[in-house]
């Protein structure tokens, strides 16, 4: 009983602590000196297995339930591929671009936004999605904590807006 109760906060104590450090390494940069913001690995190598857990449920449906069974696993199998290819692409596909010029987003269906520093209207930050905002008078991009390279992130930000992590209202 004690096992149940406590293994999964520590499971989640683990991951949290394991992302909140990936976003402190030092981000990827491209060949003109701009930084590039990705997810953690973690992200899309679970999308994977959770896509990989929903086939398996599909094929158990089909092959083993019975006739009650059926409809509720292949919905929740569905369920699972849809949540899982989220988690993949957001970790795969989606990054942030910083230039000296603009941040620019790929979203995870490869949609690109970009945002002048000049143009920034307003910074705010979710403290329950933790995704910082990015505001101009047309266009929004959002940046996860746990994008690697987010404390650079904020360092141009505040270089460029004068507005500093206190003011957005980023906890220390």
């Amino acid at each position: 009983m004690l096992l149940k109760t406590i293994l999964p906060i520590l499971i989640v104590s683990l991951v949290i602590t394991f992302l909140y450090a990936a976003s402190k390494k030092t981000p990827k940069e491209d060949g003109l000196g701009n930084i590039l913001l990705q997810l953690p690995k973690l992200y899309y190598i679970l999308g994977i297995f959770v896509v990989i857990g929903g086939i398996g449920l599909l094929i158990y449906a089909f092959v083993f339930a019975n006739e009650d069974d059926k409809i509720l696993a292949t919905i929740s199998s569905i369920t699972a591929v849809l949540a899982g290819s989220i988690l993949f692409a957001k970790g795969y596909i989606s990054n942030l671009k910083v230039t000296d010029f603009e941040i620019i987003e790929t979203t995870m269906f490869g949609h690109r936004k970009a945002i002048q520093w000049n143009e920034i209207k307003d910074l705010s930050f979710g403290k329950v999605s933790l995704e910082l905002k990015i505001t101009s008078h047309s266009t929004h991009i959002k940046a996860h904590m746990h994008l690697i390279g987010f404390q650079e992130l904020l360092t141009k930000l505040e270089e460029k807006t004068g507005k500093t992590k206190t003011q957005i209202g980023i906890p220390n």
